[in-house]
This record gives structure tokens, C-alpha cells and sequence, in this order.
């Protein structure tokens, strides 16, 4: 398989939801993002911000691991890739559709250059 030369650089930012919540309801999101700013990754939710940073560090272990993604053709000839951890639970999905399985492979393989030495910016004001 053929896939492109990663020279991109990457991000994980934390955010909580849009609403306005209490210090107790609120729920964390981190997005894994490029450096022209598009969204390539997208986290399920998470009651506090430790298991944010726990799911992280979980995408960046299965990142290098092809069995913890699921490609599915979807409507139109499309493409979606899934996250999946150890257990089968999706831990993030890629908002991306791909035209061919072969792009939505290649999305994969750029993946695997995350490392915990992957900035991630906290844009929430909660402490945890």
C-alpha cells in the first residue's frame, strides 16, 4: 500500500461542549487537528478531563495498530474510518468521508507518526 509522506505537524485540543454547563455536568471532546487547522479526528465524550487525556494517549497507542481501525464504504461509494480500542469500543471517528478505501488506508498510516510528544492545547477553564 502506498501512502503519503507525514511531514504534517498535528495537535490534540481538549474542549467541552458549546453550551453552558456547571462545573459538574460538563462534558470533554478532544479533536486531533493539522496544521492548517481541519479537524482529522473526533473523540466520543468524556465526564471529566483525566479520561480526556486517558483517550489521548489511548488513540496514540492504537494509532499504531491497523486491527484498532474499522473502514466502512458508506452511502454514495464513500469511505469512514473508526477507532476501535482493545475491547471494540470506538474511542473516535474520522469526520473525513474518503473516495476510495485505499485514501481512507493511507489516513490510517499517516496516523501512525502520533506520538505522547504530541502537543495537546486545553481550550477549557476547568482544573482536573
Amino acid at each position: 500500500m502506498k501512502h503519503s509522506a507525514n511531514k504534517k505537524k498535528f495537535y490534540f485540543e481538549i474542549h467541552t461542549d458549546e453550551a453552558e454547563l456547571t462545573d459538574l455536568n460538563y462534558r470533554f471532546y478532544f479533536d486531533l487537528i493539522d496544521e492548517k487547522g481541519k479537524i482529522l479526528l473526533k473523540s466520543w465524550q468524556f465526564t471529566n478531563k483525566t479520561n480526556c487525556r486517558n483517550g489521548i494517549k489511548t488513540v496514540i497507542r492504537n494509532s499504531k495498530n491497523e486491527d484498532r481501525f474499522e473502514v466502512e464504504k458508506i452511502y454514495d461509494q464513500k469511505w469512514m474510518v473508526r477507532m476501535k480500542t482493545v475491547n471494540s469500543k470506538t474511542i473516535a471517528i474520522i469526520p473525513k468521508e474518503f473516495d476510495t478505501e485505499e485514501e481512507a488506508k493511507n489516513f490510517i498510516e499517516d496516523l501512525k507518526s502520533l506520538t505522547l510528544e504530541t502537543p495537546v492545547v486545553d481550550n477549557t477553564k476547568i482544573k482536573n
